[in-house]
């Protein structure tokens, strides 16, 4: 009979070598983008080529998309590490550490390179408010209303309704916040003809 001999393994994951090589292409791109390529710019007098790619252009978009999806599977990969119970737990620590700082630089440069401009235009474009607008009925019977809007007094271009308005109330929903908006009413008849202007209203979008 012979002795058995129990010797020591190394678990070795692929996905964990897998998470390592995308988080650190995340990060060599991210450091060239933000900090390598502007210094080089800066010191040298001759046109190098650069990675960085033009800001809000279709280029960076496609930038953006990629460190999506590959930021994506980092993070898929260290869940399936997470519940590998083989694998040492300072080794799990470490590649969560080199995730989070991929998920880190990807988010310094989607700042550095013009991000947060595409993020002020959409919170400018957001329509989380109404304006609701009531007014007198005219003296003038039979006629329905318009609701014309524009951005500065006395000057209303945007017709708001697409058919004349029987009641007395409308419900402005395309008001963009941030906005200050101007409001008239105008009386108009069987034949189509308008009356002048209203009083205007002004209302302050949040």
């Amino acid at each position: 009979m012979t002795d058995g001999v129990i010797r020591n393994t190394k678990v070795r994951s692929p996905i964990a070598r897998i998470a390592w090589v995308l988080a650190g292409t995340i990060c060599l791109f991210a450091v060239e983008n933000i900090w390598i390529d502007p210094w080089v710019a800066r010191r040298s007098h001759h046109r190098l080529p650069s990675f960085a790619p033009e800001a809000l252009g279709g280029t960076w978009f496609l930038v953006l998309l990629a460190l999506g999806a590959t930021l994506t599977l980092c993070v898929f990969c260290q869940v399936l590490l997470m519940r590998n119970a083989g694998l040492a737990g300072w080794k799990k620590a470490l590649t969560g550490t080199a995730v989070l700082a991929a998920a880190i630089l990807a988010s310094e440069w989607f700042v550095a390179t013009g991000g947060m401009i595409l993020v002020g235009q959409m919170r400018s474009h957001r329509r989380d408010h109404t304006v609701t607008l009531h007014w007198k009925a005219s003296t003038t019977k039979n006629v329905r209303y318009n609701i014309y809007r524009g951005p500065t007094p006395g000057f209303h271009p945007d017709k708001l309704n697409s058919a004349p308005i029987d009641g007395l109330t409308f419900i402005d929903r395309t008001a963009e916040n941030r906005t200050k908006y101007y409001y008239v009413a105008r009386a108009v008849d069987a034949t189509g003809q308008e009356s002048s202007d209203s009083n205007e209203a002004f209302a302050n979008v949040p």
